[in-house]
């Protein structure tokens, strides 16, 4: 079955991160049934998520927007505020 292009899981999130920007991401364990994202000085809590889950298109566009990427990278059109 075909995925969107903004149809990552976690993990590929994290490895296109890291291939296509140069930023450290590490997901630094499960607290309380989620994971947490290690980013520079930046912790990111992803509740309920584990990297073979597909992000949602919000939650893609909310973690662009967090790390300062370009949405357009990733298959979302560009922010418009």
């Amino acid at each position: 079955m075909s995925r969107h292009p903004w149809e990552l899981t976690l993990g590929e999130f994290v490895e296109r991160v890291r291939r296509d920007y140069g930023i450290e991401a590490h997901s630094i364990g499960e607290i309380a049934g989620g994971l947490y994202l290690a980013v520079g000085g930046l912790v990111l809590a992803l509740p309920g998520m584990y990297e073979d889950d597909i992000l949602t298109r919000a939650l893609l566009r909310s973690l662009c927007r967090q790390l300062r990427l370009p949405p357009v990278d990733f298959g979302l059109e560009e922010d418009l505020d």
